[in-house]
Formats: structure tokens, C-alpha cells, sequence
């Protein structure tokens, strides 16, 4: 990203941007099932059912795509 000049200020980093993705999906009010699916973390649980469709999270993040 810094390559490439994407990156609003040097202070800016990967994690700003991971930071700023769950503050977005946390007003939206989606899912923390939803929102762990998408970051790729683990629950501390059994985990039942398949989670969200692509369709499903896909329409759930248009709402909040800049």
C-alpha cells in the first residue's frame, strides 16, 4: 500500500484499515458471527451451521462501501 501511494499519511497503517472495516461493520450492526467470518477469526465455540452466504455478507458491506 505504501508502494503505491494509498496510504492517506506515513502514520497510516494495515491495521488503521482493519480498525476502521470493524468500527464500519460495528455501526452497521452486522453480526459478530458475520463479522469474525470476514476477518477470518476463530470463535472460542462450537461453530454450528455454515454462516452467511457470499450474497448475504456481499449485501451487508455495500451498505457500508465508501
Amino acid at each position: 500500500m505504501r508502494e503505491n501511494g494509498l496510504l492517506e499519511t506515513d502514520q497510516h497503517t494495515l491495521y488503521c484499515l482493519r480498525h476502521s472495516f470493524e468500527d464500519r461493520m460495528l455501526s452497521a450492526e452486522i453480526d459478530e458471527r458475520i463479522r469474525r467470518d470476514l476477518f477470518g477469526h476463530t470463535l472460542n465455540r462450537q461453530r454450528y451451521g455454515s454462516g452467511a452466504s457470499l450474497e448475504y455478507a456481499h449485501r451487508l458491506l455495500q451498505a457500508i462501501a465508501l
